[in-house]
Parts: structure tokens; C-alpha cells; sequence
């Protein structure tokens, strides 16, 4: 019984670990934004992630790797990051929606008369 305990509270230890790592890597990442960015933009930032996690996600990290290549030279203005928005959604496929309604044989928009109602 005491080996499958200390097995558990191994595995509790590890989980404890990588959870603080990932704390730590996203703290990092915040304050690295944080430099990058004006209060404006990380706050329309922060909105977008309410909004859409994902696509938030993308832009931090596309910032952070532009960051890192030395494209970016000074801090990115909301208009930036506006722009930043439209590259990513033109990126993305648009998504089309085309409905098609069944017709019956019996069916004619012509043969609707009311007037004699």
C-alpha cells in the first residue's frame, strides 16, 4: 500500500511541476506582450480573447515570433494589431453557406391565390 502511495504522490508532484512550468511560460509570455504592446492594443487583445481564444492565440504568437525575428521596432499600436487581425483572417478560408430548398412536383410560387379569400 505505501509503494502505490508514494507511486500517487509522485505523479501529484510531477503534475504540480508542469503546471507551475506552464504558469511560469505564460507569465513570461504576458510580460514579453506586455513590453510589445500598448495598453490600448493589450486591452483590445484581451477582448479578442473573451471573444475568440483561439485566434488570440494566433496573433500573440505571430507578435512574439515578429518580436523575436526583430521585425518589430517599436511598441504595436492598436491600429497595428488591427492590421494584424485582418492578415489572420484573410489567411483563413471564408466559410459559405448555400442553402438549397426541396421543390415538389405539385409546387408552383405562381398558383398561390388569395385574392378570392
Amino acid at each position: 500500500k505505501t509503494m502505490a502511495d508514494a507511486k500517487m504522490q509522485q505523479q501529484m508532484q510531477a503534475a504540480q511541476q508542469q503546471s507551475q512550468k506552464m504558469q511560469e511560460m505564460k507569465a513570461k509570455r504576458d510580460a514579453m506582450l506586455k513590453n510589445i504592446l500598448t495598453p490600448e492594443a493589450s486591452e483590445r487583445l484581451t477582448r479578442i480573447r473573451l471573444v475568440n481564444a483561439d485566434k488570440a492565440a494566433k496573433i500573440e504568437s505571430m507578435i512574439l515570433g515578429m518580436a523575436s525575428q526583430g521585425q518589430i521596432k517599436s511598441k504595436v499600436t492598436e491600429s497595428t494589431l488591427k492590421g494584424y487581425l485582418g492578415e489572420i483572417d484573410k489567411s483563413k478560408p471564408k466559410t459559405t453557406i448555400k442553402y438549397s430548398r426541396r421543390r415538389f412536383a405539385d409546387e408552383d410560387d405562381d398558383s398561390e391565390d388569395y385574392d378570392d379569400m
